[in-house]
């Protein structure tokens, strides 16, 4: 009990770092801060890239986490999420010297508390809410340092994003589903749900990583990248009622929203029914859904935007691009082997 009790502890003080712009913690959708570095999970080690001068990213360090794909930073804090049974739940990695990472808390899976696999992380305030492929909805009350169990009891619980008190959750009980936050930590279901045009199904990708729908907003829409239908969907916040769509022609690794545009990765998987997608990363007029532009890459799996700037990642590396007109301008690619997931930091 006291092991817990500490871990519960030093999860809280990590937590109260997150930094969060949009919907999850690794600020796929752009930050107002200027980030020093990029941190990669590639199945087998987390990698920090220093990106402040994006014609030149440099491979910093790594540190071994095994089986890790999902990451998100705060300052000196990046948590990494693992993908196999027996390895951790979420790892916290001590980055306040990129030059030697180390882990500082482990956070086991246990049954108990309902830990399985997180798929996004959405901070506010002294609130963490955590997404669980497997356990639904995560309330984490850092006020307190209190673990509550899952939410909602659907499992398969996939993205989530906030617009105004409410919070927009994608589970597989509900579909596209919305609580009340007025009362942080308290969510109340407003029975706002949309589960007809949303897609709640997840896949296993190979050999580590998960497919998912996502769920993005730009503070007056929410926008959901489908997985089965390959599109991304456009909904009223208020109703949830259908707004507008577009073919993606692939299946969605990541999902973002920047200054009024949505980038979406994407991939084929070697496990059915997911074999045949576009390989690369697509940008949508968020206004239309028109397509902007298209790059065609290996094993797409990340984006984390910034500024003038998207940083992808693919089986080959990072990959740099200059998106100030509204189209993919490749500004540098380092080789540093397969990425999973990318989040940025300072």
């Amino acid at each position: 009990m006291k092991n817990f009790i500490k871990i519960t502890y030093l999860i809280a003080l990590s937590l109260l770092a997150f930094s969060c712009s949009n919907n999850s913690s690794s600020n796929s959708s752009g930050s107002t801060t200027t980030p020093q570095y990029a941190y990669v999970t590639d199945g087998t080690d987390l990698k920090i890239i220093d990106i402040a001068t994006p014609t030149a990213p440099a491979f910093v360090s790594s540190i071994a986490v095994n089986t890790s794909y999902f990451v998100s930073v705060s300052p000196d804090v990046a948590y990494v999420a693992q993908y196999d049974a027996i390895e951790p739940y979420l790892s916290l990695i001590d980055i306040s010297n990129p030059t030697i990472p180390n882990v500082s808390v482990e956070i086991q899976k246990d049954n108990t508390l309902a830990f399985s696999l997180i798929s996004d992380m959405f901070m506010i305030n002294n609130v963490a809410y955590l997404t669980d492929f497997y356990r639904g909805l995560h309330v984490v009350d850092v006020a307190n340092f209190n673990f509550s169990s899952q939410v909602n009891l659907g499992g398969d619980a996939m993205s989530l994003t906030k617009v105004q008190n409410e919070l927009f959750v994608i589970d597989q009980a509900n579909g596209l589903y919305a609580y009340d936050i007025t009362t942080p930590g308290t969510p109340v279901t407003t029975g706002v749900a949309n589960n007809t045009d949303v897609d709640t199904s997840s896949y296993a990708d190979t050999p580590i990583g998960q497919y998912h729908t996502w769920v993005e907003t730009d503070g007056t829409f929410i926008f959901v990248a489908n997985t089965n239908d390959k599109k991304i969907k456009q909904f009223d916040a208020a109703t949830l009622t259908l707004v507008n769509e577009v073919s993606i022609e692939g299946y969605p690794t990541a999902f973002a929203l920047h200054n009024g545009v949505a980038f979406v990765t994407m991939k084929p998987s070697l496990n059915a029914p997911l074999q045949t997608s576009y390989d690369g990363v697509r940008m949508y007029d968020l206004s239309t859904l028109s397509l902007y532009d298209i790059t065609a890459l290996n094993r797409t799996s990340g984006i984390a935007l910034n500024g003038d700037y998207a940083y992808v990642t693919d089986a080959d590396g990072l990959h740099i691009y200059d998106i100030s007109n509204n189209d993919f301008e490749l500004e540098s690619s380092l080789a540093i082997g397969f990425g999973n997931f990318i989040a940025l930091g300072e």
